[in-house]
């Protein structure tokens, strides 16, 4: 089931223009950055829970009483918390650029003015034309590396095809929802002009 789900977000794409960044990490980096990014959506941070605090510390706690329930709600909204400062942090003094990409919930392609080599990891930060503008962030492996692009106002750039290896599992399913709705734009516009 989950192959089919991957398979079924590799084949829906869109074409657009979008703010985009992207910079190599090193494997060391990968794990913690992964971590990160992932724990997002289940809203939990790098820290232990005070639940398996206590329990290092040989203490049983009773989920059913209110102190307890209390307790875990404000546990987890401090994790929640520090996940959005340690994602702002990372990306705070990130240069953005608007970039044609073309985006699935599986990867992107984009046009990259910086050499890679296949299999290098990036990290790839870039924000969907939401309302409000909704940003993403990944780590991606290189996948194939394209023709080079020449562009009369620009330096060269080679077209990178990107295979998301660690996303927020909520992220990817608004980047599905972002390229269905992008397809029905188009294909709305696309029938207003032959109409």
């Amino acid at each position: 089931m989950a192959q089919q789900a991957k398979q079924r977000r590799g084949l829906v794409r869109v074409d657009d223009v979008l703010e985009i960044s992207h910079r190599p990490i090193t494997k060391a980096e990968f794990e913690s950055l992964s971590r990160d990014i992932e724990s997002r959506s289940a809203r939990q941070g790098v820290f232990e829970s005070v639940e398996a605090l206590l329990e290092t510390a040989g203490r049983s706690v009773d989920p059913s009483s209110p102190t307890w329930r209390a307790i875990t709600l404000l546990d987890k909204k401090l994790d929640f918390i520090i996940s959005i400062i340690q994602e702002q942090s990372r990306i705070k003094d990130t240069e953005y650029e608007r970039a044609e990409v073309n985006l699935s919930g599986s990867g992107i392609r984009f046009a990259s003015r910086q050499l890679y080599r296949k299999g290098d990891l990036l990290w790839i930060g870039f924000m969907l034309p939401t309302v409000p503008p909704t940003q993403m962030e990944a780590i991606g492996e290189v996948s194939r590396i394209g023709a080079s692009v020449q562009r009369r106002t620009e330096t060269p750039t080679v077209t990178l095809s990107v295979n998301f290896v660690s996303i927020n599992a909520k992220d990817s399913e608004e980047i599905l929802k972002y390229c269905f709705q992008r397809q029905r734009e188009i294909l709305r516009q696309k029938k207003a002009r032959e109409g």
